[in-house]
């Protein structure tokens, strides 16, 4: 890739930047179609991918989602439109779809419904569907947008062309976690934060996926740990909230499709949590989304290293858990399902069912082996909060109230997913 860049310079002068980086794509693009020809040749598997979006902005005059002091009132108009964004990788062997959809909450049989119908139009069976968690969406995910959700799936199985991949992390100082705990080991629930003052734990850690084709930018996949609550429960507009800001940005700027995949962000809002429209609610989601957009765009300038024919593994898992309120544990009737993915040596998924505390993702990617690894909820159901251990000790929003799941059920499916990716990474490894 250096030397491409180098007879860049060569041909058309260091001043012309324009020139340059038009004569690099061609070259780079003559480069890449050849060692897909040369891949074919030789039988080994090279990597493809395809994508599509579609509008899932729902009829105005619906119930939004969460903000239990929105009451009854229901939204007004459309600030800016809600997308399903899916995206298909093939490695010749596993097939497997990450959707994105900007909703709140995509529950079990939404997710079970989507998979029905894309099972009967394709051969995808590993199907993750992850939700946005965006307040100013609609309250529930509607048999409409199930329909769209899984025609978008079976239009970007029909769009798969060679690819590559390559990841990149970054680090955005975005968010607070709502939970003070002073020296005294009281709590205090710090839902609003505008003067940034410092709290933790927090996961500022900003994760980049990229996928290439012969003509370009594919996709673009962001992850990143904070609730998308800038806007309050006094806005009556359909939003995307920040993550809808970002992608929008990124996808001018870098074209391609852009897809926000959270992290484990429970107990992270934002500084300015929870603001009316009148105070400047989506002056600061703007504010938000570029503050993503300017670091992706720079980690995006940095990835070089790009893989054309890796391995993809996918595992599904469920677990049945016991709910918080049988202190006997002697009922296990949680359906819980995980997925992990693993492509390449070193790009490590971790897909949970709910809002996870800061803690697992910050656990779980320090005990990885593998160098990007990514926590990512609310993925194929909302199970609500998975507290840690020691947070329930301190109770609170989320951690005793709003959770239904047994204390050290988030510490239990972390483990499992570690567990699984060590056993994908010795399958792809051959040992």
């Amino acid at each position: 890739m250096k030397k491409l860049n180098e007879s860049a310079n060569v041909f058309c002068g260091k001043g012309d930047f324009q020139k340059r980086n038009l004569m690099f794509l061609k070259l780079r693009n003559v480069l890449l179609v050849f060692c897909l020809c040369m891949f074919h040749q030789s039988g080994v598997a090279q990597l493809t991918a395809g994508v599509a979006k579609s509008d899932i902005t729902p009829p105005l005059g619906g119930l939004m989602y969460g903000y239990s002091a929105r009451g009854t009132n229901v939204s007004t108009g459309v600030h800016d439109p809600l997308y399903a964004r899916a995206l298909v990788l093939d490695d010749g062997n596993t097939k497997i779809v990450i959707v994105t959809v900007d909703i709140g909450a995509i529950r079990r049989e939404n997710a079970d419904n989507i998979k029905r119908i894309v099972r009967e139009r394709t051969n995808i069976e590993n199907i993750l569907l992850v939700a946005s968690h965006t307040h100013s969406g609609p309250a529930q995910c509607s048999k409409d947008t199930e329909n769209k959700i899984a025609e978008t799936i079976v239009k970007a199985n029909l769009n798969l062309i060679p690819a590559r991949i390559g990841k990149g992390i970054g680090e955005v100082h975005e968010g607070h976690n709502r939970r003070m705990i002073h020296t005294d080991g009281s709590l205090e629930m710090l839902w609003g934060n505008r003067n940034r003052i410092p709290t933790s734990p927090v996961d500022y850690q900003l994760g980049v996926i990229r996928i290439e084709g012969p003509g370009g930018a594919i996709a673009t996949l962001v992850n990143f740990a904070c609730h998308p609550v800038v806007a309050g429960p006094e806005n009556l507009l359909i939003s995307a909230d920040y993550p809808g800001s970002m992608t929008r940005m990124l996808e001018k700027e870098i074209g391609g499709q852009v897809m926000y995949l959270p992290g484990a962000s429970g107990d992270i809002n934002p500084f300015w949590d929870k603001t009316p429209p009148e105070e400047g609610a989506f002056e600061q989601i703007e504010k938000m989304g570029k503050a993503l957009s300017d670091e992706v765009l720079r980690v995006s300038h940095h990835i070089i290293d790009f893989e054309e024919i890796p391995k993809i593994s996918c595992i599904t898992e469920t677990n049945l858990l016991a709910s918080r309120n049988d202190t006997t544990r002697a009922e296990r009737k949680i359906q819980t399902e995980i997925n992990t993915l693993l492509i390449g040596h070193d790009l490590a998924l971790a897909m949970f069912p709910g809002e996870f505390f800061v803690e697992h993702g910050l656990s779980l990617k320090e005990r990885s082996p593998f160098k990007f690894t990514f926590f990512i909820g609310y993925c194929n159901d909302q199970l609500a909060y998975f507290p840690t251990i020691k947070s329930t000790l301190n109770g609170g929003y989320g951690a005793a109230s709003a959770t239904q799941v047994e204390i050290g059920a988030g510490e239990f499916l972390v483990n499992r997913a570690l567990i699984n990716l060590l056993y994908q990474g010795n399958k792809i490894a051959g040992r």
